[in-house]
């Protein structure tokens, strides 16, 4: 399948939120600066404009939030800042509760000094990506304000339910290897489950709505 051929067209990305950031997702820019692994477990210190993989397991701790228990992962920033754009990449993986690939629906909460949810804001629209040879992803970017701590966890409501790409057209198009590829029409349905692994990276931006 090569879904992302339509996402590579500049009518695509003309409607796209993360416009912007479309070089380093699609590996365009060979300077793009690594993705850094974020420890198991604890609070993620988290630098501008280094993306960083985050594991959401079965062992991360749990908590009840405005829209339900779940378990998190808490994010932490040098100092409070007024606007950020927060760039989220979902890692499909194997479903844990049965055939095919599933993935974890994000939503963030920002905290105030005492640990106490000030605000919420559901990480969407999700962008499928779909390309041979690697992992599929859906990808996101959201502003927040207003914010030092945050949180990663998932609506309680999601698991049992699945995120569903658009309908797409049969694609045709040669690589840049000189292969040749095509695909069906085709609809990806992937159930959301209660564990899962995102790459975010934030950046500060000087006005609300930019970055994104």
């Amino acid at each position: 399948m090569l879904l992302p051929i339509a996402l590579l067209s500049g009518t695509a990305f003309a409607a796209n939120p993360f416009t912007l950031w479309k070089d380093r997702l699609f590996g365009e820019k060979p300077s793009s600066p690594p993705v850094a692994r974020a420890p198991d477990e604890g609070v993620v210190v988290l630098g501008f404009d280094r993306p960083e993989r985050i594991s959401i397991g079965t062992d991360a701790e749990q908590r009840d939030f405005p829209k339900g228990k779940s378990r998190f992962r808490e994010i932490e920033l040098a100092r409070e800042f007024k606007n950020i754009a927060v760039r989220v990449q979902v890692i499909a993986e194997s479903n844990p509760q049965g055939r095919g690939n599933a993935v974890f629906k994000p939503i963030l909460y920002v905290l105030d000094d005492a640990g106490k949810v000030r605000d919420s804001t559901l990480v969407e629209p999700l962008q499928i990506d779909i390309r041979p040879f690697k992992p599929t992803r859906l990808l996101a970017c959201v502003n927040l304000e207003d914010v030092r701590r945050f949180v990663v966890a998932t609506p309680a409501s999601a698991p049992g339910k699945f995120y569903e790409s658009k309908s797409r057209d049969k694609l045709k198009a040669a690589s840049k290897g000189g292969f040749y590829y095509s695909t069906d029409p085709v609809k990806v349905q992937l159930p959301y489950v209660e564990t899962g692994k995102l790459v975010i990276e934030v950046t500060p931006v000087k006005k609300k709505g930019e970055g994104c």
